[in-house]
C-alpha cells in the first residue's frame, strides 16, 4: 500500500485540479452572465460631456452596465436618435419645454428621505427647491454646478503708478469693483491710460448663451429688491421674490419696466472699453493678457494660473452688484451705496433626467442617484476645470489645492464662490428663465440688445419694448390661463 501512495497522490491531486479546487470555477452554461444592460446619455458638449466621461464610466461599472454617450444639443427638442436615450442631461432653462413635451419621468419622493444616497437636504436649495422641481414633483438631478467670480489684473491694481493715477482721477483708491459704477470707472480709467490699445475688457460674446449669462448678471441688482431670510411675505416681498423677466401673477414680460431699461443703457456705456472683436470663447482675452477684468466661471481661474505670463498676477473677487434697484416695474430708484449684489443663478448649471419612453427607469435613475451623490459630486468639484458647486458640504470644505493658488488668492476664490451661491443675506436671487420657449426668447433678447449695443444711436427703451413685444408674440401658442401657470410653475410655484 505504501509502495503506491505516490501513484495515488499524484491521481488525487489531477481529481482535485480537474474538479476546480484551483479557485476557478468551471462555469456551466446557466452560470454564464447574461449580457450587461447599456445606459445610453444624450448629452451636450462641454464640461456636462466632460465629467460624464471622466465619472460616468465609474457609476455604470458599479452598476453592472455599459455606458454610450451621444451628443446633443442644448436648446433643441431631441431628435429620433437622442429619443433612444435612457438619460439626457440639459441645461435648467430647458426644464419646462421638456416637462411639458412629457419627455420627463418624476423621481421618487423617497430621495429626499434621510438617509438615502443622494442626501437630499445637503443639496444647495437653489437645486432641492428651484431647479430639480416643477409642479412639487423631481424632474431632474443635478450634474454639475456653478461658480461665477470676477477675475482682475492683480499687478496692474497694485502698481503705483496706476494707484496715483486712478485715486487722482476719481479721488478714491483703486480696489476691486464693489459695484457696476466702480468696474465701470475702472474700465475706464485703463482704456484711457491705453492698456490694449484703450479696450480695457473683453468683447461681447459670440454665444448667445455666454452673452445672456453677462447680461442678466449685470442687470440683476438694478431689477430685483433685495429680500433678507426674515423678511415677512407682503405682495411686493412675493413680487421680490418670484418675478423677474416675467410678472408671477400676471405672466406678463417686465423686460422693458425701468430697471432692465436703465440696466441697457449702463451696459452701454461699457461699450466704448470693450475689445471689437467678439468674444468667441469665454474668457480667452483675459486668458491672453488683453483684460483689465473680467466675469467668467472659476474655470478660468485656474487656466490663468496655468499661464506662465499670468501667474499670481491676477486676483479673484464676487461679482459686483448695483449701486440701487427699480422695485418690480416701478420707475423710483432706490439708492443702495454699499451694494445690491443679487446673483444671476442656475444658467451655468446642467442637470440629469430620465427619458419618459426609456425602457430602462429604474437603472437610469440609480445611475443619476449615485452620480449626483456626495461622493461623485465631490470628485466633480475638485477638478478646476469642472469646477461647479451643488452642496452645502462643499461649500464647507471647498478644495482648491489643484488650482495651484498661493494661500491669500485661495482664500479669495473660496469666499467669492460662498458668497455667491449661499447668498445668506438674500433669499431671491435672481434665476434663469424655465419657461418652454426660452431658446427664442433668448435668440430675441440677445439679437435686439446687440443691435442696441452695437448702434451709435437708439433707443434702450425701444429696445426692450421690441423685445417684449416678440416674447409676447411666442407666448400665444399657449391660452392666456395656461401661460400664465407656466410662468408660476417655472419660478417654482403650484398653478392655480
Amino acid at each position: 500500500m505504501q509502495r503506491n501512495s505516490p501513484s495515488v497522490l499524484i491521481m488525487l491531486l489531477w481529481l482535485l485540479a480537474s474538479s476546480g479546487c484551483t479557485g476557478k470555477k468551471n462555469a456551466t452554461k446557466a452560470e454564464i452572465p447574461a449580457n450587461k444592460p447599456t445606459i445610453v446619455i444624450a448629452c451636450p458638449e462641454g464640461i456636462a460631456h466632460e465629467v460624464i466621461k471622466s465619472q460616468g464610466f465609474v457609476v455604470s461599472n458599479r452598476l453592472g452596465a455599459d455606458l454610450k454617450i451621444i451628443t446633443r444639443t442644448s436648446g433643441k427638442v431631441p431628435d429620433s436618435d437622442q429619443m433612444k436615450a435612457d438619460i439626457w442631461i440639459i441645461k435648467p432653462e430647458e426644464i419646462g419645454e421638456f416637462t411639458q413635451s412629457n419627455l420627463i419621468t418624476f423621481a421618487s419622493d423617497s430621495i429626499q428621505e434621510p438617509g438615502d444616497k443622494i442626501n437630499w437636504s445637503d443639496l444647495l436649495p437653489l437645486y432641492r427647491e428651484k431647479l430639480l422641481i416643477w409642479q412639487r414633483k423631481i424632474v431632474a438631478l443635478p450634474l454639475t454646478g456653478e461658480a461665477r467670480v470676477c477675475l482682475y489684473r492683480d499687478d496692474l491694481f497694485n502698481n503705483p503708478i496706476h494707484q496715483n493715477g486712478f485715486n487722482t482721477k476719481y479721488n478714491t483708491p483703486l480696489k476691486p469693483p464693489n459695484t457696476w459704477s466702480d468696474y465701470h470707472r475702472i474700465a475706464q480709467y485703463f482704456s484711457e491710460a491705453n492698456f490694449n490699445s484703450g479696450k480695457s475688457l473683453p468683447g461681447l460674446s459670440s454665444s448667445e448663451e455666454d452673452f445672456e449669462k453677462d447680461f442678466l448678471s449685470f442687470t440683476a441688482g438694478y431689477t430685483r429688491q433685495p429680500v433678507s431670510p426674515s423678511e415677512k411675505m407682503t405682495p411686493e416681498i412675493e413680487n421680490a421674490v418670484f418675478s423677474f423677466q416675467y410678472d408671477f401673477r400676471t405672466g406678463k414680460p417686465l423686460i422693458n419696466t425701468t430697471g432692465f431699461v436703465k440696466s441697457l443703457e449702463k451696459y452701454k456705456l461699457l461699450q466704448k472699453f470693450r475689445a471689437n472683436s467678439p468674444e468667441t470663447e469665454s474668457g480667452a482675452t483675459f486668458l491672453q493678457g488683453n483684460a483689465a477684468l473680467t466675469i467668467a466661471d472659476a474655470s478660468l481661474v485656474y487656466k490663468t494660473q496655468s499661464n506662465p505670463a499670468l501667474k499670481d498676477k491676477f486676483n479673484i473677487c464676487s461679482i459686483p452688484g448695483s449701486d440701487g434697484y427699480y422695485p418690480g416695474s416701478s420707475t423710483e430708484f432706490r439708492p443702495l451705496p454699499i451694494g445690491n449684489k443679487i446673483p444671476y443663478l442656475g444658467a451655468s448649471s446642467n442637470l440629469g433626467c430620465v427619458n419618459a419612453k426609456s425602457a430602462s427607469k429604474e437603472l437610469a435613475f440609480k445611475f443619476l442617484i449615485e452620480f449626483s451623490s456626495p461622493e461623485i459630486a465631490e470628485r466633480i468639484c475638485v477638478e478646476p476645470t469642472t469646477a461647479g458647486y451643488t452642496r452645502y458640504s462643499q461649500l464647507d470644505k471647498i478644495r482648491l489645492d489643484a488650482f495651484g493658488l498661493d494661500s491669500q488668492r485661495t482664500a479669495s476664490l473660496r469666499e467669492t464662490i460662498r458668497a455667491n451661491l449661499s447668498h445668506i443675506d438674500i433669499k431671491n436671487p435672481a434665476l434663469c428663465s424655465r419657461l418652454p420657449g426660452y431658446q427664442k426668447r433668448r435668440t430675441i433678447l440677445v439679437e435686439e440688445v446687440k443691435t442696441y449695443l452695437n448702434s451709435p444711436n437708439g433707443s434702450a427703451q425701444e429696445t426692450m419694448n421690441k423685445v417684449a413685444q416678440r416674447w409676447i408674440e411666442i407666448d400665444k401658442a399657449w391660452p392666456e390661463k395656461e401661460f400664465q401657470a407656466l410662468v408660476k410653475q417655472s419660478v417654482g410655484l403650484i398653478a392655480d
